[in-house]
């Protein structure tokens, strides 16, 4: 009865995870990028820069192991160029690559929708140090934001923006700035099934008898 209770935990975990969002949340602003990465309760900061600890040490275990990292990263590499080769088949580079364009766009149009993405604060302070040069940026920024939010919405699922979430300004004197934070989340099965429909697309078009 215990093995039939952890059993149906397992299933209720592996249900809950696929139905969880894998949110995606990005933060700029001071000039520092910051990536979090959730799904569910679980978080993870993205490292965006390494921090400088036991530069010395760090110098003499670096030549110590050098020799093993190189040869891990030619397996790694040969490891992944053996997937590739074994994914395009007898197929020429440039028309795998073609056929790996149209089932990507394919993919992107039917499962576009399932992407949400939420904009939080979108501020951006023009500045060049000269007006004239500050005044052509400022309408180049301001026009590319408007096509931007325009292709996400009739894209992607955007979440309706906030009042003056949305700020692009001109500073004549000043440079350049922004703040900005934004969320993407998708459910984990949607993202799988995503996946799945990439790989079996682009197997069947590289060879028909596949599934068969």
């Amino acid at each position: 009865m215990i093995f039939l209770y952890v059993i149906l935990g397992i299933l209720a975990l592996i249900v809950l995870l696929l139905v969880s969002y894998l949110r995606v949340q990005l933060l700029y602003t001071n000039e520092i990028f910051t990536l979090h990465i959730c799904i569910g309760p679980i978080r993870y900061n993205v490292p965006m820069q390494k921090k400088v600890r036991y530069r010395k040490l760090a110098k003499k275990l670096r030549k110590k192991k050098l020799s093993s990292k190189a040869v891990s990263a030619a397996k790694e590499e040969n490891k992944k160029s053996q997937v590739l080769e074994e994914l395009r088949g007898d197929l020429p580079l440039p028309v795998f690559l073609k056929k790996l364009k149209d089932v990507l766009i394919d993919a992107a149009k039917q499962h576009a929708k399932k992407l949400h993405i939420q904009i939080d604060r979108l501020r951006i302070m023009v500045g060049t140090g000269n007006p004239a040069s500050t005044g052509i940026s400022y309408g180049i920024c301001a026009q590319s934001t408007a096509y931007l939010l325009e292709f996400l919405d009739s894209t992607v699922t955007l979440a309706p923006l906030s009042k003056d979430v949305v700020q692009i300004c001109a500073d004549f004197t000043g440079g350049w700035d922004a703040d900005i934070k934004g969320t993407v989340k998708i459910r984990v099965i949607h993202l799988l099934q995503a996946l799945l429909t990439v790989f079996f697309s682009l197997k069947s078009n590289i060879n028909p008898d596949f599934g068969t």
